[in-house]
Protein backbone atom coordinates (compact mmCIF):
# COMPACT_ATOMS: atom_id res chain seq x y z
CA UNK A 1 0.00 0.00 0.00
CA UNK A 2 0.91 3.66 -0.50
CA UNK A 3 2.13 5.77 2.60
CA UNK A 4 0.45 9.05 0.49
CA UNK A 5 -3.29 7.16 1.93
CA UNK A 6 -3.44 9.48 5.60
CA UNK A 7 -3.01 12.93 2.90
CA UNK A 8 -5.50 11.80 0.93
CA UNK A 9 -7.63 11.41 4.09
CA UNK A 10 -7.36 15.21 4.18
CA UNK A 11 -8.00 16.20 0.98
CA UNK A 12 -10.87 14.18 0.48
CA UNK A 13 -12.03 15.35 3.58
CA UNK A 14 -11.96 19.05 2.28
CA UNK A 15 -13.60 17.54 -0.62
CA UNK A 16 -16.50 15.92 0.75
CA UNK A 17 -17.38 18.71 3.84
CA UNK A 18 -16.49 21.54 2.13
CA UNK A 19 -19.31 24.48 2.05
CA UNK A 20 -21.55 27.34 4.25
CA UNK A 21 -23.53 25.61 6.61
CA UNK A 22 -26.09 25.98 9.83
CA UNK A 23 -26.12 25.26 13.39
CA UNK A 24 -28.30 21.89 14.05
CA UNK A 25 -30.07 23.72 17.33
CA UNK A 26 -33.74 23.91 18.18
CA UNK A 27 -35.17 20.79 16.94
CA UNK A 28 -37.14 17.51 18.66
CA UNK A 29 -34.03 15.52 17.69
CA UNK A 30 -34.38 11.70 19.45
CA UNK A 31 -31.72 10.75 21.80
CA UNK A 32 -29.76 7.85 21.06
CA UNK A 33 -26.30 6.07 23.00
CA UNK A 34 -27.24 8.81 25.82
CA UNK A 35 -27.03 11.70 22.98
CA UNK A 36 -29.38 13.67 20.59
CA UNK A 37 -28.45 12.39 17.10
CA UNK A 38 -29.41 14.42 13.78
CA UNK A 39 -28.75 10.98 11.85
CA UNK A 40 -28.63 7.09 12.32
CA UNK A 41 -25.79 4.98 9.72
CA UNK A 42 -26.44 1.37 9.88
CA UNK A 43 -28.05 1.77 13.74
CA UNK A 44 -24.39 4.24 14.36
CA UNK A 45 -25.40 7.90 15.81
CA UNK A 46 -24.11 10.97 13.89
CA UNK A 47 -24.70 13.03 17.20
CA UNK A 48 -25.23 17.05 17.08
CA UNK A 49 -21.96 17.49 19.42
CA UNK A 50 -20.45 15.81 16.12
CA UNK A 51 -22.33 17.87 13.45
CA UNK A 52 -21.61 21.44 15.41
CA UNK A 53 -17.93 20.33 15.71
CA UNK A 54 -18.06 19.85 11.63
CA UNK A 55 -19.73 23.50 11.70
CA UNK A 56 -17.30 24.73 13.77
CA UNK A 57 -14.43 23.62 12.28
CA UNK A 58 -15.89 24.78 8.82
CA UNK A 59 -16.71 27.96 10.10
CA UNK A 60 -13.25 29.18 11.07
CA UNK A 61 -12.30 28.55 7.20
CA UNK A 62 -15.11 30.69 5.70
CA UNK A 63 -14.13 33.68 7.98
CA UNK A 64 -15.35 36.96 6.32
CA UNK A 65 -17.59 34.96 3.86
CA UNK A 66 -21.20 36.18 5.47
CA UNK A 67 -23.88 34.38 7.18
CA UNK A 68 -23.95 30.20 6.53
CA UNK A 69 -27.03 29.14 5.53
CA UNK A 70 -29.12 26.90 7.11
CA UNK A 71 -30.79 25.23 3.86
CA UNK A 72 -27.03 24.34 3.69
CA UNK A 73 -27.60 22.30 6.77
CA UNK A 74 -28.72 18.55 4.85
CA UNK A 75 -25.93 18.74 2.66
CA UNK A 76 -23.41 18.79 5.81
CA UNK A 77 -25.60 15.84 6.83
CA UNK A 78 -25.35 14.15 3.49
CA UNK A 79 -21.89 14.52 3.89
CA UNK A 80 -21.05 13.39 6.83
CA UNK A 81 -23.29 10.57 6.16
CA UNK A 82 -21.42 9.34 3.06
CA UNK A 83 -18.00 9.89 5.35
CA UNK A 84 -19.28 7.33 7.89
CA UNK A 85 -20.68 4.88 5.34
CA UNK A 86 -17.25 4.60 3.52
CA UNK A 87 -15.43 4.33 6.94
CA UNK A 88 -17.88 1.87 7.97
CA UNK A 89 -17.30 -0.07 4.85
CA UNK A 90 -13.25 0.38 5.43
CA UNK A 91 -13.88 -1.18 8.50
CA UNK A 92 -15.47 -4.36 7.41
CA UNK A 93 -12.38 -4.62 4.92
CA UNK A 94 -10.28 -4.77 7.82
CA UNK A 95 -8.42 -1.62 7.11
CA UNK A 96 -8.48 -0.25 10.72
CA UNK A 97 -6.41 -3.28 11.23
CA UNK A 98 -3.38 -2.57 9.14
CA UNK A 99 -0.30 -1.75 11.20
CA UNK A 100 1.25 1.16 9.65
CA UNK A 101 -2.16 2.67 10.61
CA UNK A 102 -2.44 1.52 13.97
CA UNK A 103 1.20 2.74 14.87
CA UNK A 104 0.12 6.27 12.90
CA UNK A 105 -3.12 6.26 15.37
CA UNK A 106 -0.78 5.26 18.04
CA UNK A 107 1.20 8.33 18.07
CA UNK A 108 -1.06 10.83 17.60
CA UNK A 109 -3.03 9.36 20.87
CA UNK A 110 0.40 9.90 22.82
CA UNK A 111 0.72 13.47 21.49
CA UNK A 112 -2.93 14.69 22.03
CA UNK A 113 -3.11 12.89 25.47
CA UNK A 114 0.05 15.05 26.13
CA UNK A 115 -1.49 18.23 24.64
CA UNK A 116 -4.85 18.07 26.39
CA UNK A 117 -2.94 17.76 29.72
CA UNK A 118 -1.01 20.97 28.55
CA UNK A 119 -4.33 22.50 27.34
CA UNK A 120 -5.79 22.05 30.67
CA UNK A 121 -2.89 23.48 32.29
CA UNK A 122 -2.70 26.75 30.52
CA UNK A 123 -6.40 27.63 29.52
CA UNK A 124 -6.96 29.81 32.09
CA UNK A 125 -3.96 31.71 32.25
CA UNK A 126 -3.84 35.46 31.67
CA UNK A 127 -1.13 37.49 29.77
CA UNK A 128 1.21 39.88 32.04
CA UNK A 129 -0.26 42.93 30.60
CA UNK A 130 2.98 45.11 31.62
CA UNK A 131 4.88 42.49 29.62
CA UNK A 132 2.02 43.05 26.90
CA UNK A 133 2.26 47.02 27.20
CA UNK A 134 6.36 46.51 26.54
CA UNK A 135 6.03 44.39 23.73
CA UNK A 136 3.24 46.69 21.84
CA UNK A 137 5.20 50.09 22.62
CA UNK A 138 8.38 48.22 21.05
CA UNK A 139 6.36 47.39 17.89
CA UNK A 140 4.70 50.53 17.47
CA UNK A 141 7.74 52.70 18.18
CA UNK A 142 8.45 54.88 15.33
CA UNK A 143 11.71 56.95 15.13
CA UNK A 144 11.84 60.51 13.23
CA UNK A 145 14.91 60.54 10.98
CA UNK A 146 17.11 63.14 9.31
CA UNK A 147 19.70 61.55 6.78
CA UNK A 148 22.27 61.98 4.30
CA UNK A 149 23.50 59.06 1.99
CA UNK A 150 26.92 59.44 0.80
CA UNK A 151 28.48 57.50 -2.36
CA UNK A 152 32.17 58.56 -1.09
CA UNK A 153 33.60 57.91 2.09
CA UNK A 154 35.49 61.04 2.25
CA UNK A 155 32.58 63.31 2.41
CA UNK A 156 31.08 61.09 4.67
CA UNK A 157 34.17 62.39 6.89
CA UNK A 158 33.49 65.59 5.69
CA UNK A 159 30.26 66.17 6.80
CA UNK A 160 31.37 64.55 10.16
CA UNK A 161 34.19 67.03 10.81
CA UNK A 162 32.41 70.13 10.30
CA UNK A 163 29.76 68.68 13.26
CA UNK A 164 32.48 68.23 15.53
CA UNK A 165 33.36 71.81 14.49
CA UNK A 166 30.24 72.87 15.92
CA UNK A 167 28.14 73.47 12.88
CA UNK A 168 24.54 72.86 12.97
CA UNK A 169 23.16 69.87 11.87
CA UNK A 170 19.98 71.01 9.33
CA UNK A 171 22.46 73.54 7.81
CA UNK A 172 24.71 71.06 6.80
CA UNK A 173 22.57 68.66 5.57
CA UNK A 174 20.71 71.49 3.44
CA UNK A 175 24.49 72.59 2.33
CA UNK A 176 25.23 68.76 1.65
CA UNK A 177 21.90 68.27 -0.30
CA UNK A 178 22.02 71.73 -2.26
CA UNK A 179 25.62 70.67 -3.87
CA UNK A 180 24.43 67.01 -4.39
CA UNK A 181 27.55 65.68 -2.75
CA UNK A 182 24.61 63.72 -0.58
CA UNK A 183 21.33 62.34 -1.27
CA UNK A 184 18.75 62.20 1.29
CA UNK A 185 15.71 65.11 2.45
CA UNK A 186 15.23 67.76 4.86
CA UNK A 187 12.18 67.03 5.99
CA UNK A 188 12.58 63.24 7.91
CA UNK A 189 10.54 60.04 8.16
CA UNK A 190 8.83 58.24 10.91
CA UNK A 191 10.28 55.18 10.66
CA UNK A 192 9.37 52.00 12.47
CA UNK A 193 11.94 49.35 13.73
CA UNK A 194 11.01 46.56 11.55
CA UNK A 195 11.53 49.50 8.79
CA UNK A 196 14.88 50.33 9.36
CA UNK A 197 18.54 48.84 7.77
CA UNK A 198 20.46 46.51 10.43
CA UNK A 199 23.13 48.76 10.62
CA UNK A 200 20.86 51.68 11.62
CA UNK A 201 18.74 49.86 13.57
CA UNK A 202 22.30 48.87 15.65
CA UNK A 203 23.12 52.94 15.66
CA UNK A 204 19.58 54.57 16.77
CA UNK A 205 19.56 51.38 19.69
CA UNK A 206 22.43 53.71 21.13
CA UNK A 207 21.21 57.23 20.67
CA UNK A 208 18.96 59.71 22.13
CA UNK A 209 16.41 62.23 20.94
CA UNK A 210 18.50 65.14 19.13
CA UNK A 211 21.89 63.23 18.79
CA UNK A 212 23.43 62.36 15.83
CA UNK A 213 25.10 59.34 14.64
CA UNK A 214 28.61 58.24 13.48
CA UNK A 215 29.03 57.58 10.06
CA UNK A 216 27.06 54.22 9.22
CA UNK A 217 28.45 51.96 6.42
CA UNK A 218 25.29 50.34 5.23
CA UNK A 219 25.07 48.20 1.51
CA UNK A 220 25.01 51.55 -0.51
CA UNK A 221 26.89 53.82 0.97
CA UNK A 222 27.79 55.84 3.56
CA UNK A 223 24.96 57.57 5.89
CA UNK A 224 25.13 60.15 8.98
CA UNK A 225 21.59 60.57 10.73
CA UNK A 226 20.02 62.83 13.25
CA UNK A 227 17.05 61.32 15.37
CA UNK A 228 14.76 64.19 15.48
CA UNK A 229 12.09 62.21 17.20
CA UNK A 230 10.16 59.34 18.88
CA UNK A 231 6.42 58.58 18.78
CA UNK A 232 3.94 55.82 19.90
CA UNK A 233 1.16 56.23 17.31
CA UNK A 234 -1.75 54.03 18.71
CA UNK A 235 -2.38 50.83 17.09
CA UNK A 236 -5.40 48.96 18.42
CA UNK A 237 -4.57 45.42 16.48
CA UNK A 238 -0.60 45.98 16.94
CA UNK A 239 -1.87 46.11 20.90
CA UNK A 240 -3.73 42.91 20.20
CA UNK A 241 -0.96 41.06 18.99
CA UNK A 242 1.56 42.31 21.68
CA UNK A 243 -1.02 40.82 24.53
CA UNK A 244 -1.11 37.48 22.60
CA UNK A 245 2.88 36.98 21.81
CA UNK A 246 2.91 37.88 26.20
CA UNK A 247 0.26 35.61 26.64
CA UNK A 248 2.36 32.85 24.92
CA UNK A 249 5.20 34.28 26.19
CA UNK A 250 4.04 33.46 29.94
CA UNK A 251 2.76 29.52 28.45
CA UNK A 252 5.58 29.12 27.70
CA UNK A 253 6.61 29.61 30.83
CA UNK A 254 4.38 27.59 32.43
CA UNK A 255 4.86 24.75 30.40
CA UNK A 256 8.39 24.51 30.98
CA UNK A 257 7.92 24.81 34.70
CA UNK A 258 5.35 22.25 34.95
CA UNK A 259 7.45 20.34 33.09
CA UNK A 260 10.35 20.30 35.69
CA UNK A 261 7.97 19.87 38.60
CA UNK A 262 7.01 16.47 37.11
CA UNK A 263 10.29 15.44 36.56
CA UNK A 264 11.22 16.58 39.87
CA UNK A 265 8.06 14.46 41.40
CA UNK A 266 8.21 11.09 39.38
CA UNK A 267 12.22 10.72 38.38
CA UNK A 268 15.90 10.22 39.59
CA UNK A 269 18.18 10.19 36.78
CA UNK A 270 21.99 8.27 37.20
CA UNK A 271 23.84 11.58 37.36
CA UNK A 272 27.10 9.78 37.37
CA UNK A 273 26.25 7.34 34.41
CA UNK A 274 24.61 9.76 32.32
CA UNK A 275 28.27 11.91 32.43
CA UNK A 276 30.22 9.03 32.09
CA UNK A 277 28.35 8.04 28.62
CA UNK A 278 30.45 8.67 25.44
CA UNK A 279 28.43 8.71 22.27
CA UNK A 280 30.96 9.61 20.37
CA UNK A 281 33.75 6.92 20.82
CA UNK A 282 34.86 5.30 17.90
CA UNK A 283 34.52 2.07 16.88
CA UNK A 284 31.90 0.22 18.26
CA UNK A 285 31.22 2.60 21.04
CA UNK A 286 27.60 3.74 20.37
CA UNK A 287 26.94 -0.13 18.86
CA UNK A 288 28.05 -1.26 22.65
CA UNK A 289 25.65 1.61 24.24
CA UNK A 290 22.80 -0.28 22.17
CA UNK A 291 22.78 -2.84 24.18
CA UNK A 292 23.23 -1.26 27.48
CA UNK A 293 20.92 -2.48 30.42
CA UNK A 294 22.01 0.01 32.90
CA UNK A 295 18.94 2.03 34.19
CA UNK A 296 20.35 5.93 33.45
CA UNK A 297 17.07 7.45 34.39
CA UNK A 298 13.95 5.95 37.10
CA UNK A 299 10.86 6.61 36.75
CA UNK A 300 8.34 6.46 39.58
CA UNK A 301 6.03 3.03 39.18
CA UNK A 302 7.20 2.84 35.46
CA UNK A 303 9.92 0.94 34.06
CA UNK A 304 13.29 2.74 33.59
CA UNK A 305 14.81 4.08 30.28
CA UNK A 306 17.78 1.96 29.91
CA UNK A 307 21.20 3.11 28.57
CA UNK A 308 20.23 1.06 25.50
CA UNK A 309 16.66 2.74 24.97
CA UNK A 310 18.58 6.08 25.30
CA UNK A 311 21.11 5.58 22.48
CA UNK A 312 18.14 4.03 20.17
CA UNK A 313 16.35 7.68 20.58
CA UNK A 314 19.19 9.39 19.86
CA UNK A 315 19.83 7.30 17.01
CA UNK A 316 16.27 8.29 15.45
CA UNK A 317 16.81 11.90 16.27
CA UNK A 318 19.99 11.13 13.65
CA UNK A 319 19.02 12.23 10.02
CA UNK A 320 22.70 11.80 8.53
CA UNK A 321 23.37 8.60 10.36
CA UNK A 322 25.47 8.02 13.93
CA UNK A 323 29.19 7.98 12.36
CA UNK A 324 28.57 11.34 10.83
CA UNK A 325 27.31 13.25 14.44
CA UNK A 326 29.89 11.59 16.02
CA UNK A 327 32.53 13.01 13.24
CA UNK A 328 30.46 16.51 14.04
CA UNK A 329 31.11 15.76 18.16
CA UNK A 330 27.31 16.83 18.42
CA UNK A 331 26.38 13.68 20.77
CA UNK A 332 27.48 14.29 23.78
CA UNK A 333 26.47 18.08 23.88
CA UNK A 334 22.98 16.84 22.94
CA UNK A 335 22.61 13.78 26.29
CA UNK A 336 21.32 16.37 28.78
CA UNK A 337 18.77 17.88 26.27
CA UNK A 338 18.03 14.57 24.56
CA UNK A 339 16.87 12.84 28.14
CA UNK A 340 15.04 15.28 29.20
CA UNK A 341 12.91 15.30 26.10
CA UNK A 342 12.48 11.39 27.05
CA UNK A 343 11.77 12.17 30.14
CA UNK A 344 9.05 14.70 29.29
CA UNK A 345 6.98 12.48 27.15
CA UNK A 346 6.95 10.15 30.12
CA UNK A 347 6.28 12.04 32.66
CA UNK A 348 3.33 14.25 30.89
CA UNK A 349 1.62 11.32 29.76
CA UNK A 350 2.21 9.62 33.77
CA UNK A 351 0.34 12.63 34.94
CA UNK A 352 -2.29 12.59 31.58
CA UNK A 353 -3.31 8.99 32.38
CA UNK A 354 -3.61 9.80 36.65
CA UNK A 355 -5.85 12.80 36.12
CA UNK A 356 -7.81 10.27 33.63
CA UNK A 357 -7.88 12.62 30.59
CA UNK A 358 -7.74 9.54 28.56
CA UNK A 359 -11.48 9.33 29.98
CA UNK A 360 -12.59 12.51 28.79
CA UNK A 361 -14.94 13.19 26.11
CA UNK A 362 -12.87 15.64 24.06
CA UNK A 363 -10.14 13.72 24.38
CA UNK A 364 -11.72 10.51 22.66
CA UNK A 365 -13.06 12.65 20.00
CA UNK A 366 -9.93 13.99 19.12
CA UNK A 367 -8.49 10.13 18.53
CA UNK A 368 -12.10 8.74 17.06
CA UNK A 369 -11.37 11.25 14.27
CA UNK A 370 -8.00 11.45 13.28
CA UNK A 371 -8.42 7.51 13.17
CA UNK A 372 -11.35 7.93 10.74
CA UNK A 373 -9.61 10.17 9.15
CA UNK A 374 -6.86 7.47 8.91
CA UNK A 375 -9.30 4.91 8.18
CA UNK A 376 -11.22 6.99 5.18
CA UNK A 377 -7.86 7.70 3.65
CA UNK A 378 -6.69 3.77 3.49
CA UNK A 379 -10.29 2.92 1.81
CA UNK A 380 -9.85 6.17 -1.07
CA UNK A 381 -6.34 4.67 -1.70
CA UNK A 382 -7.26 1.04 -2.02
CA UNK A 383 -10.76 0.97 -3.24
CA UNK A 384 -11.03 3.86 -5.12
CA UNK A 385 -8.34 5.69 -6.74
CA UNK A 386 -7.24 2.45 -8.58
CA UNK A 387 -10.45 2.97 -10.75
CA UNK A 388 -9.66 7.00 -11.34
CA UNK A 389 -8.31 7.10 -14.53
CA UNK A 390 -7.05 10.21 -16.59
CA UNK A 391 -7.19 10.40 -20.49
CA UNK A 392 -5.26 12.98 -22.65
CA UNK A 393 -8.85 13.78 -24.60
CA UNK A 394 -10.15 14.78 -21.29
CA UNK A 395 -7.24 17.27 -20.14
CA UNK A 396 -7.27 18.65 -23.42
CA UNK A 397 -10.84 18.96 -23.55
CA UNK A 398 -10.27 20.66 -20.32
CA UNK A 399 -8.03 22.97 -21.05
CA UNK A 400 -10.16 23.90 -24.06
CA UNK A 401 -13.40 24.83 -22.38
CA UNK A 402 -10.82 26.90 -19.43
CA UNK A 403 -8.92 28.61 -22.03
CA UNK A 404 -9.24 31.85 -19.64
CA UNK A 405 -7.47 30.13 -16.90
CA UNK A 406 -4.61 29.95 -18.70
CA UNK A 407 -3.30 32.91 -19.83
CA UNK A 408 -0.08 34.60 -19.91
CA UNK A 409 -1.06 38.42 -17.78
CA UNK A 410 0.39 41.40 -19.46
CA UNK A 411 3.41 42.81 -18.65
CA UNK A 412 5.24 46.14 -19.19
CA UNK A 413 9.09 47.14 -18.36
CA UNK A 414 8.79 50.58 -16.47
CA UNK A 415 11.73 53.02 -15.54
CA UNK A 416 10.27 56.21 -13.95
CA UNK A 417 11.04 60.04 -12.71
CA UNK A 418 9.24 61.06 -9.85
CA UNK A 419 8.16 65.02 -9.14
CA UNK A 420 6.98 66.78 -5.87
CA UNK A 421 5.04 68.86 -8.08
CA UNK A 422 2.70 68.30 -11.03
CA UNK A 423 4.32 71.36 -13.49
CA UNK A 424 7.29 69.89 -12.91
CA UNK A 425 6.19 66.33 -14.08
CA UNK A 426 4.33 68.04 -16.63
CA UNK A 427 7.36 69.87 -18.07
CA UNK A 428 9.72 66.67 -18.30
CA UNK A 429 6.71 64.33 -20.10
CA UNK A 430 6.72 67.41 -22.82
CA UNK A 431 10.35 66.92 -23.25
CA UNK A 432 10.45 63.52 -23.21
CA UNK A 433 7.62 63.33 -25.81
CA UNK A 434 10.03 65.59 -28.04
CA UNK A 435 12.71 63.31 -27.92
CA UNK A 436 15.26 64.35 -25.38
CA UNK A 437 16.69 61.82 -23.90
CA UNK A 438 14.81 60.20 -20.46
CA UNK A 439 18.75 59.22 -19.12
CA UNK A 440 19.72 63.26 -19.68
CA UNK A 441 16.26 64.64 -18.23
CA UNK A 442 16.58 61.94 -15.28
CA UNK A 443 19.89 63.80 -14.54
CA UNK A 444 18.55 67.52 -14.92
CA UNK A 445 15.02 68.03 -14.67
CA UNK A 446 14.19 69.96 -11.37
CA UNK A 447 11.76 69.19 -8.78
CA UNK A 448 12.53 65.44 -8.35
CA UNK A 449 11.81 63.77 -5.55
CA UNK A 450 14.76 61.23 -3.48
CA UNK A 451 13.73 57.44 -4.32
CA UNK A 452 14.51 57.49 -0.37
CA UNK A 453 11.26 59.43 0.37
CA UNK A 454 8.74 57.79 2.53
CA UNK A 455 6.23 56.15 0.23
CA UNK A 456 8.05 56.56 -3.65
CA UNK A 457 7.79 53.80 -5.58
CA UNK A 458 10.73 52.88 -8.02
CA UNK A 459 9.96 51.91 -10.74
CA UNK A 460 13.47 50.50 -12.20
CA UNK A 461 13.33 48.84 -15.51
CA UNK A 462 12.19 45.17 -14.78
CA UNK A 463 9.24 43.53 -16.14
CA UNK A 464 6.02 43.97 -14.10
CA UNK A 465 2.56 42.19 -14.42
CA UNK A 466 0.07 45.02 -14.52
CA UNK A 467 -2.77 43.06 -12.72
CA UNK A 468 -0.42 42.86 -9.70
CA UNK A 469 -0.22 46.89 -9.94
CA UNK A 470 -2.62 49.15 -8.12
CA UNK A 471 -6.01 50.49 -10.11
CA UNK A 472 -4.78 54.12 -10.61
CA UNK A 473 -1.13 53.25 -11.95
CA UNK A 474 -3.00 50.56 -14.31
CA UNK A 475 -5.53 53.60 -15.09
CA UNK A 476 -2.79 55.43 -16.15
CA UNK A 477 -0.72 53.20 -18.26
CA UNK A 478 -3.65 51.39 -19.92
CA UNK A 479 -3.29 51.04 -23.69
CA UNK A 480 0.45 52.40 -23.40
CA UNK A 481 3.16 51.02 -26.22
CA UNK A 482 6.36 50.93 -25.83
CA UNK A 483 7.88 54.33 -26.01
CA UNK A 484 4.73 55.97 -24.53
CA UNK A 485 5.28 58.41 -21.50
CA UNK A 486 2.40 58.56 -18.91
CA UNK A 487 1.41 60.51 -15.83
CA UNK A 488 0.26 59.33 -12.89
CA UNK A 489 -0.37 60.99 -8.92
CA UNK A 490 -0.04 59.02 -6.19
CA UNK A 491 -2.34 59.42 -3.63
CA UNK A 492 0.77 60.77 -1.40
CA UNK A 493 0.25 63.99 -4.02
CA UNK A 494 3.51 61.95 -5.52
CA UNK A 495 3.57 62.71 -9.77
CA UNK A 496 5.26 60.12 -11.50
CA UNK A 497 6.80 60.26 -15.24
CA UNK A 498 6.57 56.60 -16.24
CA UNK A 499 8.76 55.42 -19.27
CA UNK A 500 7.17 52.44 -20.93
CA UNK A 501 10.56 50.62 -22.34
CA UNK A 502 8.77 47.40 -23.25
CA UNK A 503 4.97 46.11 -23.21
CA UNK A 504 4.35 42.14 -23.34
CA UNK A 505 0.80 41.57 -24.22
CA UNK A 506 -0.86 38.68 -22.53
CA UNK A 507 -1.67 35.49 -24.45
CA UNK A 508 -2.88 31.74 -23.81
CA UNK A 509 -0.10 29.32 -21.97
CA UNK A 510 0.68 26.58 -24.49
CA UNK A 511 -0.84 23.14 -23.22
CA UNK A 512 2.29 21.57 -22.55
CA UNK A 513 2.90 24.29 -19.39
CA UNK A 514 -0.12 23.77 -18.02
CA UNK A 515 -0.76 20.22 -18.80
CA UNK A 516 0.34 18.75 -14.95
CA UNK A 517 -1.83 21.41 -12.97
CA UNK A 518 -4.88 20.60 -15.42
CA UNK A 519 -4.04 16.80 -14.29
CA UNK A 520 -4.58 17.70 -11.12
CA UNK A 521 -7.58 19.52 -11.45
CA UNK A 522 -9.62 16.95 -13.71
CA UNK A 523 -8.11 13.76 -11.17
CA UNK A 524 -9.83 15.74 -7.73
CA UNK A 525 -13.23 16.34 -9.82
CA UNK A 526 -12.88 12.77 -10.79
CA UNK A 527 -11.79 11.40 -7.39
CA UNK A 528 -14.72 13.35 -5.66
CA UNK A 529 -17.12 12.25 -8.27
CA UNK A 530 -16.03 8.18 -7.76
CA UNK A 531 -16.08 8.99 -3.94
CA UNK A 532 -20.11 10.28 -3.95
CA UNK A 533 -20.47 7.48 -6.27
CA UNK A 534 -18.90 4.42 -4.23
CA UNK A 535 -21.18 6.32 -1.23
CA UNK A 536 -24.84 6.24 -3.20
CA UNK A 537 -24.44 2.33 -3.74
CA UNK A 538 -23.70 2.06 0.07
CA UNK A 539 -26.22 4.23 1.20
CA UNK A 540 -28.65 2.30 -1.51
CA UNK A 541 -27.94 -1.16 0.58
CA UNK A 542 -27.70 0.53 4.11
CA UNK A 543 -30.26 1.79 6.88
CA UNK A 544 -29.79 5.11 7.02
CA UNK A 545 -32.43 7.78 8.98
CA UNK A 546 -32.35 11.40 8.98
CA UNK A 547 -33.66 13.60 12.26
CA UNK A 548 -32.70 16.84 11.24
CA UNK A 549 -34.94 19.15 9.54
CA UNK A 550 -33.82 22.46 7.35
Amino acid sequence: MKNDYWMVSIILAIILFIGPLGVASGQDLPVIKGKKAVATVNDEPITVEEFNREIASLDQGMAGEGKVEKKKNSELLKRLINARLLIQEARRMGLDELKELKERVNVFARVALRDELIERRIKDLKPDEKEAEKLYRESIKEFKIKSILFEKEENAKLMEKTLKEGKVFDEILKKFLADKTGKGNEEGNYLKSKDLLPEIAVAISKMKIGSISPITRIKSGFTIFKLEDIRFPEDPEAREKARMEALRQKQKEAVIRYDKALRAKYTKINESLLKSLDFESKGLGFDKLLKDNRAVAEIKGEKPIAVGEFAEYMKQQLYHGVERAVEAKRLNKKKDKTLEEMLDKRVLKKEALLLEIDKTESYKNKVKEYEDSMVFGAFIQKAVTPDVKLKEEDLKAYYDGHIKEFIYPEMMKITSLVFGKRDDAEKAIINLRKGTDFQWVKANAEGQLDRNTKSVLDFDGRLLTTKDLTEEIRKAISGAKAGDFRLHESPQNHYYVLYIQEVVPSKPQPYAEVREKIARKVYDDKLKKAVEEYADKLRAASDVKVYLKD
